[in-house]
């Protein structure tokens, strides 16, 4: 039987029609399968990295530890061993200190002013042993309540100012200033370079600034500048930080 042309006309433009609209829905199912896919592909890798950030982070917290441990014990082993009355004294800033490694510096971030009497307190533990040339000032302005930071981040630029800037014959004065405005951190140290050190040749084996670079890109990833100038005579750190 031979259907009409308008008849076979109406068919051909629905079997035209279906076919199109079956074209675009599996165009689109493929589109919306594949961005489930992706996203989830993403979210995997986001996932992986952060696993990897945090597992580098914490190599990296682990390594200041021990050092720094290693640093101080040598502090308090110089004063003991010359029968310093400040040995106790030492002891107690010591005992504030592992505190806080301890219970404070294993998390994530920490309230700022902790990290700062943290600070505060190695600098004055350092400060005892000392002689008349050299000079510590730091200053803080600004109010530090109710800001958080990642635990840590200060003592390795703290800790080269005293390692490369103390001499028993020539002033070392250092300076060491944090300027907190809004949600916006400040840090810089300043000594003196010089040949020899109070320190011992044992101190030298600290991680160090490469440290604190790394951990800086990982957790303050685009929230950050760090800008060393290193001079013939002076080394300065200036630190910025948007928390």
């Amino acid at each position: 039987v031979k259907m009409p042309a308008s008849q076979l006309q109406f068919q051909y433009e629905w079997i035209w029609a279906t076919l199109k609209i079956t074209v675009i829905i599996s165009i689109y199912a493929m589109l919306i399968r594949f961005s489930i896919d992706w996203f989830e592909a993403q979210k995997y890798k986001d996932e992986l990295i952060k696993e990897r950030q945090a597992g580098e982070i914490a190599l990296l917290r682990s390594q200041v530890n021990p050092h720094f441990l290693f640093n101080t014990l040598n502090n308090i082993y110089s004063l003991v061993y010359n029968k310093s009355d400040e040995a106790p004294e030492a002891v107690m800033k010591l005992s504030s200190i592992m505190r806080y490694i301890l219970t404070e510096a294993k998390n994530d971030s920490v309230p700022l002013e902790k990290e700062i009497q943290f600070t505060v307190n190695y600098i004055e533990m350092q400060k005892l042993r000392l002689t008349n040339k050299s000079k510590v000032d730091f200053t803080i302005t600004g109010d530090p309540l109710g800001k958080q930071i990642s635990p840590l981040i200060f003592l390795p630029f703290v800790e080269n100012a005293f390692k490369y800037g103390v001499s028993t014959r020539e002033p070392s004065p250092i300076c060491i200033e944090l300027n907190i405005k809004d949600s916006e951190l400040n840090f810089q140290v300043k000594n003196n370079k010089h040949q020899s050190s109070l320190l011992k040749p044992a101190d030298t084996t600290g991680i160090g600034i490469g440290n604190i670079k790394r951990r800086l890109e990982l957790l303050y990833y685009n929230r950050y500048k760090l800008c060393l100038i290193d001079e013939k005579t002076t080394y300065a750190v200036n630190l910025n930080i948007n928390l």
